[in-house]
């Protein structure tokens, strides 16, 4: 039969139905969520203070897709629905993680994830409110703060040599005394820097975030922990309204001058309020973050329209006294109407001008923006890590006595370099976690090709 004579082929392109193997058979898929967790597990074993970055999340999950992605590149050029799979899996891995092994750094709003339990937390607020609290600029409270490496500052400890050795020197400077400060009849403050803005707001950050939430926060002064007495925490606040969904919750203020809010807190706020949970014992932290901006005019406060109701807008009464220091004195938000205001502005100074307070100005305020996130306790991270602040503790006991000059600010100390773009998975630690990684690949390997 000749090319020519042969009968002329069907296009049967379109009716050709492919068969669809899934990627993962309902075991495999089990197996393989297992090994991903045990890889996550290895990550944060061999990086223990990784979750304090604020873009852990990111690295965490690229350094894990990457690993996987490494471990399947040439199935991953033949199955074109591999790479859809393996995205979906880690996810669902990522959320079992978070939610069953250790929690998240923080969530992206607060929330109330469970209700408060409230014979326990209610125990828990009454032991830390009989704790001793020294009267403050006494001997005794500078001889508490003086042993104190405190939840602000412990940061520090996590960071570079020059940092560390930063921390050292300030703890190991000579403690003050009461006669230090007594003689001081004029100590003035200045009230433009964003430490004072930061303090100056504060007030007014806990009044909103009662008035959202419908709560009352209680101060609490600085605590010290009860295993590590050289660990201490000074809390913005702590829920104490019992019939509050946030009952027994923290509370974390930052006033924000001149940066972006993003809702995820910065490296050291995040390390202050694990510490902070931790010496109160507490498992829940709002971080507060709000933006006041200052009207020029009291006739731009009242033009200013943006919001009607005016609760996100007020008065702020400030003072001085004979010693320089001073006092402010915030309207209450429920206090809207302009009429109120006014009254309220007079009766007020004509309450607080005294010989020994002087009515300085009127600063209108007006609430630009606020973040609240949630952020939980996380005892792994502590358990891990607490040892690092108790080596810069036991410097400076030792230092205290043998000598602390080598640390004064002229001393340089080279700074470690940090490589951000290398694998956090280090494939060359001891033989055992290298053969537990390469016995997690080939687990990984064969949940594919079975």
């Amino acid at each position: 039969m000749y090319t020519h004579e042969l009968p002329l082929l069907e296009n049967i392109i379109d009716q050709i139905i492919p068969i669809n193997t899934p990627t993962f058979t309902e075991k495999t898929a089990v197996d393989f969520v297992e090994s991903i967790l045990q890889l996550m597990e290895i990550y944060i074993q061999e990086n223990p203070q990784a979750i304090s970055e604020p873009d852990f999340h990111e690295d965490f999950q690229e350094q894990i897709e990457e690993l996987i992605y490494i471990t399947f590149e040439n199935d991953l050029i033949f199955n074109t629905e591999l790479e859809d799979d393996l995205d979906e899996m880690i996810d669902e891995s990522m959320e079992i993680f978070f939610n069953t092994f250790m929690p998240c750094r923080s969530f992206p709003d607060t929330r109330v994830l469970f209700k408060p339990n409230i014979p326990v937390l209610r125990k828990q607020i009454a032991y830390l409110r009989s704790k001793p609290q020294p009267t403050q600029r006494t001997n005794a409270w500078y001889e508490f703060r003086h042993n104190l490496i405190t939840a602000s500052n412990a940061y520090k400890a996590f960071e570079s040599e020059s940092v560390k050795n930063q921390l050292i020197f300030e703890k190991c400077q000579p403690m003050k005394k009461e006669e230090d400060t007594a003689n001081m009849s004029v100590s003035l403050v200045n009230v433009n820097t964003t430490l004072h803005w930061g303090q100056k707001y504060e007030p007014l950050s806990v009044m909103i975030y009662e008035t959202l939430y419908e709560t009352k926060i209680e101060d609490f002064g600085c605590i010290q922990h009860d295993t590590y007495d050289f660990l201490g925490a000074s809390p913005d606040g702590i829920n104490v309204d019992v019939n509050s969904d946030r009952y027994g919750r923290m509370l974390e203020i930052k006033n924000i001058v001149n940066r972006e809010i993003d809702g995820i807190p910065k490296k050291e706020y995040w390390i202050q309020m694990q510490l902070q949970m931790e010496v109160c014992n507490l498992d829940e932290c709002d971080f507060l973050e709000t933006k006041f901006v200052e009207y020029d005019t009291f006739n731009d406060f009242c033009n200013d329209t943006m919001n009607e109701t005016g609760t996100n807008k007020g008065l702020i009464l400030y003072f001085s006294t004979n010693e320089g220091k001073p006092l402010y004195i915030y309207k209450p938000l429920h206090i809207v109407e302009h009429q109120e205001i006014i009254q309220w502005e007079e009766d007020t100074i004509e309450k607080y001008q005294t010989a020994s307070v002087n009515w300085i100005k009127t600063i209108y305020w007006k609430l630009a923006e606020i973040s609240c996130v949630l952020v939980l306790r996380n005892t792994r991270w502590f358990k891990d890590n607490i040892k690092d602040i108790e080596t810069i503790w036991d410097i400076v006991k030792q230092e205290r006595e043998t000598g602390y000059e080598h640390r004064g600010p002229n001393k340089r100390i080279k700074k470690e370099v940090l490589t951000l773009d290398q694998c956090f998975l280090n494939m060359n630690v001891e033989t055992e976690k290298t053969n537990t990684i390469n016995k997690l690949v080939s687990i990984l390997k064969n949940t594919v090709n079975n």
